[in-house]
């Protein structure tokens, strides 16, 4: 495919230092024969988490670009860090997302999710399935989503249900996408955007890990809904 960056993976991150190894070795050991990029966003960081990703950009020069904030923008109002601070540096025709305390768990999901754009160019977004895992282990994992009907994921559909995980997804990047980073969730403003350019794909298998836990901004959203959509929506 070339010796130009196929894929731009965005990483946005603020306190991982729990998580962010087995985000980006994940990432780093993705199969695939195209090149690929990794910009990474982290918001000002407390607890070790950039000097981490320093010592992941010493190491993957050529692969990592790293962005670290003297301030903490989501304090200063900023939402959407990777619509901001990411997605108009990304050099790859197509753009992939993976939160800081996320992961994938198939070194082949890249590779897949771009054969499947080659030879579709119909599409405009590309998804999987995720197992949802709880830190606390009060809740089962689960898969999200659960409906197998590939039909069934549409861009009306969207409108009401953001079935697209964030670490799942793969665009078809274009300049015809309007970037509002006061836009949240950004993830759901991205996929909207891109799926009204073109169709929808599922994959129907499991390739990453959405993790829940304490530190997150949707972690308790199944039960305060309406507190987390007038602080965040």
């Amino acid at each position: 495919m070339g010796s130009r960056v196929a894929v731009s993976v965005l990483v946005s991150t603020y306190n991982h230092s729990k998580f962010i190894v087995q985000c980006l070795d994940s990432i780093l050991a993705q199969e695939t024969n195209f090149r690929f990029e990794i910009l990474i966003n982290d918001d000002a960081s407390t607890d070790g988490t950039t000097e981490i990703l320093q010592e992941y950009k010493a190491n993957y020069p050529n692969i990592i670009k790293l962005n670290i904030q003297s301030l903490n923008q989501y304090k200063r109002g900023i939402r959407g860090m990777m619509v901001k601070y990411l997605y108009p540096r990304a050099k790859g025709r197509y753009v992939a997302l993976c939160e800081g305390d996320d992961y994938w768990t198939n070194n082949t999901k890249l590779q897949k999710q771009v054969d499947f754009m080659e030879s579709n160019p119909g599409y405009s977004v590309c998804f999987h399935k995720v197992r949802v895992v709880y830190d606390n282990k009060e809740k089962q994992d689960e898969i999200y989503p659960n409906v197998p009907k590939d039909s069934w994921y549409t861009l009306e559909r969207l409108f009401y249900l953001n079935y697209i995980q964030t670490n799942s997804v793969l665009y078809r990047k274009s300049t015809k996408i309007v970037l509002d980073n006061m836009a949240t969730p950004s993830d759901w403003y991205l996929h909207l955007c891109h799926a009204s350019l073109g169709k929808i794909k599922m994959i129907d298998e499991v390739m990453s890990v959405y993790r829940k836990h304490s530190g997150g901004i949707w972690w308790d959203y199944d039960i305060n809904r309406d507190k987390i959509w007038k602080k965040h929506g």
